[in-house]
């Protein structure tokens, strides 16, 4: 049994993440960094997806994390960048493989990036050699259609300002960015392009002029200085009449009769402006019928007058709403010709650049965080790192709310914030601040029209949230004072932070493992200094306050702990969804790092 999961399959996917970052419920994201120790490996090694690899350690080791915002994630499409002689694909909606080839590119203009769809290629006769160019379309349909010197034809789709372009851009892959111009201006089922398969020959029918005499709108008298007009009746039977330029510019009629020895033309229909015999020029090739389920299209064969051979078919009107198109072609010495075929390529479903994500395969996304250094004195630099992931919905451990109490928390119950559908579990109360553990979501004050009002699921209590601070030292009480404290939820600090007492001359080296003697609790140490000490990777619970020693390893100095500051976020608590090892990034006051992630669904 064969099977095709589809392009808009995997781009459902992708679509589904990058809406999550901002639905009302919605997921909440993290780029997260970990590992400060070196590998025991000789070289990088890959994550493993067993438990113990991808979740417990990547715990243990994790530092700390920023939150992934809607402009932090884009959807990702090829990189073609378009280079002159270089051959492009025109899009056909036969093509089974046109996602595998380039049928889009980027070009550079100024300082941002314009993104183009390949919708004719001169009948695949040659390469590109002429770039198109963003300052000649504008916002009207037609002028997003773009025909360049060399035959190409060109649908803009969007633009990437340089902003972006550098923010995302990778040596493979470029951002989608929406633009609401080109997607809203597209036309479902029209028809932008024909591929000539067959050429034919003896299409003799073929002539350009002026007009002599312009009797009336269906009635014109023909002359030409290029060509010898048949003085056979009937020879242009059949054949399109298209005025290419002066008065009545851009029309296109069918030839019903022609009087050979006078040069009078009849027409099917009136002209909508009668052509001028001072300035309107005509070209009369045979005729070109779509016969569809949609309307409007309309096209002129282009002769080779070498071979008498149609060499292209040029487009006058798109037309809308086709699924189908034959295309028959008409003239009057159709019997002796050798016909040509002609297939239309139907745009897909809301036409081109409706839907940039489906049509430029943009089942990637690229997710990119900036690290500004210490970001506001919310995560640390002391150590580097060698691994990055992303997190989804971890539970916040502690946080501690103000506002205006009405009635009496229970301990224990949920409480959930309505306006966000953030919720955590009640530790202690009083009548003016609740402190939540396990906290899904992030709750948010309010504002004088939004009350963002937090409410018990088994009391009757309720609270307008003035103030949030995300951490707390003391758990079980709601008197918190510690340096850890922050009051946004946008950056998390996983590591665990000890105040002490230290009984040698100076603080332990970094990464080194430190052990509380009787306990047995030990943990490797992020950062060290006279009054404290942070760390990862913990064993066992370190006792508080008392006569336990903590011993480094290496440098053998030792300390009593005064006090302890607990991860921001509950252990384990959480999807990780991505791991990636990398080489050791050192981190400092002064330097910001980017995280780059590409994700391929």
């Amino acid at each position: 049994m064969g099977t095709l999961i589809k392009n808009e399959f995997k781009t459902h996917n992708a679509k589904q993440f990058v809406e999550s970052l901002d639905e009302t419920s919605n997921s909440v994201y993290y780029v997260f960094t970990g590992k400060p120790q070196s590998y025991t490996e000789a070289t990088t090694p890959t994550p493993t997806d067993s438990v113990t690899n991808s979740q417990y350690q990547v715990w243990d080791e994790m530092i700390s994390g920023k939150q992934i915002t809607t402009d932090d994630a884009k959807h990702m499409i090829k990189k073609n960048t378009w280079a002159t002689n270089n051959a492009y694909q025109a899009y056909d909606d036969n093509n089974g493989s046109l996602l595998d080839t380039a049928y889009h590119i980027v070009t550079s203009e100024g300082t941002d990036y314009h993104v183009w769809k390949c919708i004719a290629n001169n009948q695949s006769s040659g390469n590109s050699t002429s770039k198109p160019l963003y300052s000649d379309v504008s916002s009207s349909l037609n002028t997003l259609y773009l025909k360049t010197a060399d035959g190409y034809q060109w649908r803009f789709m969007y633009t990437i300002t340089g902003s972006n372009y550098t923010k995302f851009t990778t040596s493979t892959l470029i951002p989608y960015i929406a633009h609401t111009n080109a997607s809203t201006n597209a036309v479902s089922g029209s028809i932008d392009a024909y591929i000539v398969t067959n050429s034919g020959n003896n299409y003799n029918e073929f002539c350009n002029g002026t007009f002599t005499t312009v009797t009336n709108a269906t009635s014109q008298v023909l002359s030409s200085s290029s060509f010898t007009l048949s003085t056979n009746d009937n020879f242009f039977n059949n054949c399109a009449i298209y005025i290419k330029s002066g008065t009545g510019a851009g029309a296109l009629n069918k030839i019903i009769d022609y009087v050979g020895s006078s040069k009078t033309i009849t027409l099917e229909s009136a002209w909508s402006t009668n052509p001028s015999t001072s300035d309107s020029v005509f070209e009369i090739t045979p005729s070109i019928t779509v016969n569809g389920d949609g309307s409007n299209a309309t096209a002129r064969a282009l002769i080779n007058t070498s071979s008498n051979t149609i060499a292209n078919v040029e487009v006058i009107t798109r037309g809308s709403g086709y699924t189908y198109a034959d295309i028959s072609i008409q003239a009057n010495n159709m019997a002796s010709a050798n016909l040509a075929v002609i297939r239309a390529p139907i745009a897909p479903t809301g036409g081109h650049g409706f839907d940039p994500i489906n049509e430029l395969e943009g089942n990637h996304v690229g997710i990119s965080v900036e690290f500004a250094n210490t970001e506001t004195a919310n995560i640390p630099t002391d150590n580097d790192f060698r691994q990055v992931g992303i997190l989804k919905d971890p539970k916040h451990a502690n946080v501690h709310i103000n506002g205006t109490v009405s009635g009496t928390w229970t301990t224990g119950e949920l409480v959930t914030q309505a306006n966000t559908t953030s919720h955590g579990y009640v530790i202690s109360a009083n009548s003016s601040s609740v402190l939540l553990a396990n906290v899904v979501g992030h709750i948010s004050t309010g504002n004088s029209t939004n009350h963002a009002n937090i409410s018990g699921g088994s009391s009757d209590a309720t609270m307008n949230v003035t103030s949030v601070f995300v951490n707390t030292t003391e758990a079980a009480t709601i008197n918190v004072s510690n340096e850890s404290q922050r009051s946004s939820f946008t950056t998390f600090d996983q590591r665990h932070i000890f105040k002490h007492n230290l009984g040698s001359a100076s603080a332990y080296s970094e990464d080194e493992k430190i052990v509380q003697d009787d306990t047995n609790a030990n943990a490797h140490v992020f950062f060290a200094n006279t009054s404290k000490v942070s760390a990862t990777s913990i064993r066992g619970t370190f006792n508080i306050a008392t006569d336990n020693v903590v011993i480094g390893q290496t440098t053998s100095r030792t300390s009593k702990l005064t006090a302890q500051t607990n991860p921001d976020l509950v252990r384990n608590a959480g999807e990780i969804l991505y791991l990636n090892n990398i080489d050791a990034v050192s981190r400092s006051n002064t330097t910001t790092e980017v995280v780059r992630l590409v994700i391929t669904f």
